[in-house]
This record gives C-alpha cells, sequence and structure tokens, in this order.
C-alpha cells in the first residue's frame, strides 16, 4: 500500500500520524539563536566593561532589540552570565572528553588536552575573561557547583599527566602542579591576543604545547 507524505497547516503528514511539527520546529530555532545572540553580546559587553557596570539595557540596545525581548528569554542579569559560564565549561569539558575518548597515549593526550584549552581561550576569549575573572559575581550556589567543576575538569588533566609519569614519559612531579602551570600559561592569552594579529590562535596554541612539553617530557 502506498504511504502519502504532504505538508499541511505546517505539519508534515505520513498516513494518519503527525512526524514533524514545522511551526514548532522553526519556533524553537528561532529561540536558540535569539538567546545565542543574547549570550554572545553580553559576553562582549561584560568582559569590556564589567558585569556590574552593564544593564538589560545595554544588551538590549547592543542587539536593537528591546528590553522585554531580553526578559522573555533570561529573567535577570544573573541568569545570563550563569549560562555564560555553563556553556563555556561544557565548551571546556566536551573538548577534553573528546580527546581522552580516543585512547591516544598519554603524550599525545596531553599535548592535544593543552592544545585544544589554549585554542578555546583565545577563540572565545570575551568569554574566557568571564569565565576566569567574574566568578565572584555568581549566586554562592553557583559559585561552589563552578569550582567544583572547574576542579574536575583540572583532575583529568592531571590523571593523564600522572599517567605518563607512571610510564615514564613525563616528569616525576606532582601533577596537580604540572597542570596547574600548563593551564596558567594558556589562560591569560585571551588579554593579549589578536585576531588580525601576526600569529592565529592555532599556531600560538601550537607554540604553547611546543614550549610545555619541553618542561614534562623526559
Amino acid at each position: 500500500m502506498q504511504v502519502l507524505h504532504f505538508l499541511s497547516s505546517n505539519k508534515i503528514y505520513q498516513g494518519d500520524t503527525v512526524t514533524i511539527d514545522l511551526r514548532d520546529q522553526l519556533k524553537l530555532k528561532k529561540q536558540a539563536y535569539v538567546q545565542d545572540e543574547i549570550l554572545s553580546t553580553a559576553a562582549i559587553l561584560f568582559a569590556d566593561k564589567g558585569f556590574r557596570a552593564i544593564t538589560i539595557n545595554d544588551i538590549a540596545a547592543g542587539l536593537g532589540y528591546t528590553k522585554s525581548v531580553v526578559y522573555y528569554y533570561f529573567k535577570n542579569k544573573n541568569e545570563i552570565l550563569w549560562q555564560i559560564f555553563n556553556r563555556m565549561y561544557e565548551s571546556y569539558q566536551q573538548a577534553i572528553d573528546e580527546v581522552i575518548g580516543k585512547s591516544l597515549s598519554p603524550t599525545e593526550t596531553l599535548h592535544e588536552i593543552l592544545y585544544q584549552h589554549a585554542l578555546q581561550v583565545m577563540k572565545r576569549k570575551h568569554w574566557t575573561a568571564i569565565y576566569f575573572r567574574d566568578e565572584s559575581e555568581l549566586e554562592p550556589e553557583q559559585q561552589n557547583l563552578m569550582r567544583k567543576r572547574k576542579r574536575e575538569y583540572d583532575a583529568s588533566i592531571e590523571k593523564v599527566y600522572h599517567e605518563g609519569v607512571k610510564e615514564g614519559v613525563f616528569v616525576d612531579i606532582p601533577s596537580h602542579i604540572a597542570v596547574s602551570g600548563f593551564l596558567g600559561m594558556c589562560n591569560w592569552s585571551h588579554t593579549w591576543f589578536n585576531d588580525n594579529g601576526s600569529h592565529t590562535a592555532e599556531q600560538i596554541a601550537g607554540y604553547y604545547c611546543s614550549i610545555m612539553s619541553k618542561g614534562y617530557l623526559t
């Protein structure tokens, strides 16, 4: 028996079953797009002028919206800040999970983790500035959760370093000291990196990895 597919009232039908509501799909895509726009604009403003100096009106004006549009998606300025932290953390964590999931050697894994971390710091410099500077502006429970997440992120890298020490390919120093040094070297590059400079973020991340590897490889 032939199954008919047709469009009616913004919906796709297969026989008598509604499979996709195009109207809902478009609405969700639009909402996600506007949320991304608000967060991106807020990140630039917070990074450049400071969280406390920026109002919802400022964010709305930067987008050509009214403040009611911003309030439709976020209940207040703190929620915007918290979502910036959440998205930045998820971005870092996803990158490290993907690298560890490849089951590479400790040397290859650490190199790739440090490269990806440095790259994100520079390519998302406004978000990075907030992530490492404005934690104190979060609510107390949010601060506690973010500190826990950051500790777990560092611990994942420390585990890689520890494995390298066990295999005799990394210098035997406390892993938390080594990793704190590596990340500290990367985390402030957002303050001077220039998108239009003479070196790309990829090149600089590669240079960083080369410099750091001379300190931890046996």
